[in-house]
């Protein structure tokens, strides 16, 4: 388990992308769980990411834990009606900033 505290910054502001769900438990809405990248030489994982994270720094989130929440949600509710890739638009958000 990683304890993101003992980093000594602004858990609004840090973000845990982990392939172990149970290593960022301790601060849940701070992680994004994503696929395991081992053995894997085509791994995306992190360039995948990137059009979230360009997008929080571009509205100037305020709060990575609202928005990383809000990508679970609709990355959810995606998956639910079916969508095989779903992806964020944070332009949909009410008030991402807070």
């Amino acid at each position: 388990m990683k304890d993101l505290e003992r980093l000594g910054r602004d858990l609004s502001r840090t973000i845990i992308l982990d392939n172990v769900a149970d290593n960022f438990k301790q601060q849940t809405e701070n992680g994004v769980f994503v696929k395991s990248w081992y053995d894997d030489a085509h791994d995306t994982c992190l360039v995948d990411m990137m059009p979230l994270l360009r997008e929080m720094v571009v509205r100037q989130v305020q709060d990575v834990r609202v928005a990383l929440r809000f990508y679970r949600d609709q990355v959810l509710r995606q998956l639910i009606k079916g969508v095989q890739n779903p992806h964020l638009n944070l332009q949909t958000s009410i008030n991402i900033k807070s």
